[in-house]
């Protein structure tokens, strides 16, 4: 059975259609103690008489949009501001979000289960917030009696005693926020380095695997659609291209504008290095053509990707905003792989084909003048051979 938010909690929606005032509360009076206005105006004269957990406005409306309502009240630490936007009001609403004025954004039209659980979660948030103030504020007095009741030695120490055990909630608690960021940044293996010695050292490998993809035609694409419609699609795709390299245990490097980096065989070397590396391309140019027959031709980004094997130095370089990264001709070299592909297709060097020929199809290229380089033999690799499939990607994947 559903779990219901007491209705101590008051929510206020805001909107100048009266229509999506009735649906709002229509959907939501079961659930919070939902109080409607019309327009900015009507929402502070109801906020000057009532104690509301949750203002909910409309960005669009006349006279007064949702952003300069919320940064017209005055900082309230008992309430959370959302608003309701279309995709053309993201950017002023990010910075309200960053300024600290609004909890969240959700764009119309909205799904009431989606929005339930948003409202919930803003709630959970407010609960967290108050109960760490009042938290705070015991702390503050215990201290202040600590202060003034010295001889009460048995209650002093009884006091310290909850600090300390306080205390060191908090901090096993910010630990282990510090270790998930760290290793959302870093490989385990060089996050535990630095964590130990304080930093990482640099080291060289000799096989290591590097897969450039890069979309066609991005910076053209980009500049006849609307900069949201290019991140999402940007964010999606990279999304799945994080969940691939993550199945066949690659190391995401970096993206750069519209390309992505990830590798094989580094931080800990792996002799299928170069298969898994092949398999996730596979895969990823399986994600795109999925994504264009799902949208029947809608979907403009058409990736080139490249691969090549060889030596590369691995680490960390600075002492701020940490990034794990690699140098050497091999990296270049892959580079030049993926510029010499083509839309659609997986464009390997013979140096990566000798290591994975006898588990995949590939197409032999002929050589291909390579800026800086010369001739290079290439290979565009289609699929992996049925003798060595375990899933059915090799199915989904077709050269373009």
């Amino acid at each position: 059975m559903e779990q219901e938010i007491s209705p101590r909690y008051k929510v206020l929606y805001i909107d100048d259609e009266a229509d999506n005032l009735v649906v709002f509360k229509s959907a939501f009076r079961r659930y919070y103690d939902v109080i409607t206005a019309l327009s900015a105006h009507e929402a502070l004269d109801i906020l000057r008489d009532e104690k509301i957990s949750l203002i909910i406005t409309d960005q669009r409306m006349p006279e007064m949009t949702g952003i300069d309502l919320i940064k017209s009240l005055p900082d309230e630490p008992y309430s959370i501001r959302m608003v309701l936007t279309g995709f053309s009001d993201v950017e002023a609403i990010i910075e309200a979000i960053n300024s600290g004025s609004v909890y969240k954004y959700v764009t119309k039209p909205w799904d009431k289960n989606d929005l339930k659980v948003t409202i919930d979660k803003a709630i959970e948030a407010l609960e967290f917030r108050n109960k760490n103030k009042m938290l705070l504020l015991e702390l503050k007095e215990a201290n202040e009696q600590l202060e003034k009741k010295v001889i009460e030695r048995t209650l002093q120490i009884q006091l310290q005693k909850e600090e300390i055990e306080s205390q060191k909630t908090l901090i096993e608690s910010e630990k282990e926020k510090a270790d998930s960021l760290l290793l959302n940044i870093l490989p385990f293996e060089i996050a535990e380095e630095l964590k130990t010695t304080g930093k990482a050292k640099a080291c060289r490998f000799e096989n290591v695997t590097v897969l450039f993809s890069d979309f066609v035609d991005f910076t053209k694409i980009s500049e006849n659609l609307v900069p949201e419609q290019v991140v999402d699609e940007l964010d999606y795709c990279f999304q799945a291209f994080d969940d691939i390299t993550e199945k066949y245990g690659l190391e995401k490097i970096k993206t750069i504008g519209d390309a992505y980096m990830c590798v094989g065989g580094i931080p800990v070397p792996d002799s299928m290095g170069a298969h898994n590396a092949v398999l996730a391309a596979i895969e990823m140019q399986s994600f795109l053509s999925g994504l264009k027959e799902a949208n029947k031709g809608n979907h403009f980004l058409n990736a080139r990707i490249g691969i090549h094997t060889g030596p590369v130095i691995a680490g960390v370089v600075g002492k701020k905003k940490f990034a794990y990264d690699i140098w050497g001709d091999t990296v270049n070299t892959a580079a030049r792989m993926e510029s010499n592909s083509e839309g659609g297709k997986i464009n390997i060097s013979e140096t990566t084909y000798e290591l994975i020929k006898d588990s995949f199809e590939c197409a032999h290229r002929g050589k291909i003048e390579v800026k800086g380089k010369g001739e290079m033999n290439m290979y565009f690799a289609e699929r992996q051979l049925n003798e060595f499939a375990e899933n059915g990607v090799e199915q989904m994947y077709r050269p373009m």
